[in-house]
Parts: C-alpha cells; sequence; structure tokens
C-alpha cells in the first residue's frame, strides 16, 4: 500500500468508495423487487448501474497503483455477469440473486478492505 497519499487520491477514493456503496444499495433495491423482469423501474435502475460500472472501469488506471491491484479479473467476472441481462429469455431475478450480487459484493469487499484504511480519517 501507499502510505502517503495526496489530498487528490484521497478524494479519488473517498469517490470510488461512494460510487461503490451507492451502486451496492441499487443492487439491493433490484434484489428485492417482485417483478424485475417486468420493471421499467428495474431496467432504468440497471441502466444506471451499468453507468457505475462504466465509471469504475474508466478509473481503474488511476486505481490500481495506489491499491496495488495485480489483476481485475474479478471486475471483468462481474462485468460479464451484468452482461448477461440483456440476453433473452434470461431470468433477471435468478441472475441477480445468483451472479450479479454475489459477484458485486464479493468485489466491493476486497475494494472496501484496500480503500478504507486509506480514507479513514
Amino acid at each position: 500500500m501507499v502510505a502517503n497519499l495526496e489530498v487528490q487520491e484521497v478524494e479519488f477514493l473517498q469517490k470510488y468508495h461512494e460510487l461503490l456503496e451507492g451502486m451496492s444499495e441499487a443492487l439491493e433495491h433490484l434484489g428485492q423487487m417482485p417483478d424485475v423482469g417486468e420493471s421499467s423501474i428495474a431496467e432504468t435502475l440497471f441502466a444506471d448501474l451499468v453507468k457505475g460500472m462504466q465509471q469504475l472501469h474508466a478509473s481503474h488506471d488511476q486505481l490500481a497503483p495506489l491499491l496495488n491491484v495485480e489483476t481485475l479479473d474479478q471486475f471483468d467476472r462481474l462485468v460479464q455477469s451484468m452482461s448477461k441481462w440483456f440476453e433473452q429469455d434470461v431470468d433477471k431475478a435468478a441472475l441477480l440473486s445468483n451472479e450479479v450480487i454475489p459477484a458485486f459484493l464479493d468485489w466491493k469487499q476486497d475494494m472496501d478492505d484496500r480503500i478504507e484504511p486509506l480514507i479513514a480519517h
């Protein structure tokens, strides 16, 4: 871990952490929707999650050296799981509960473990 971070780097990590928190809440909400497969609200929420994933992905060049992240395989698997949402005849509720939410929570926990010690005041 890099011990002496610049103010901008700490702010960057805080924003990344906040984005993960918001996405976690959105996924939790999606996972609790009884009609997730037929809901336009679910579609909008999932589209927002995809945008969030794009923001996370765009920041990984900056993130990796700060956290000594060697590989983004875990993130890539999450993206692959999320892409199944757009396939025809996919059971969206099962996809969320069996793949997307657990993969996201694993990624988030890994990132939280790395980020939180650096942004704690």
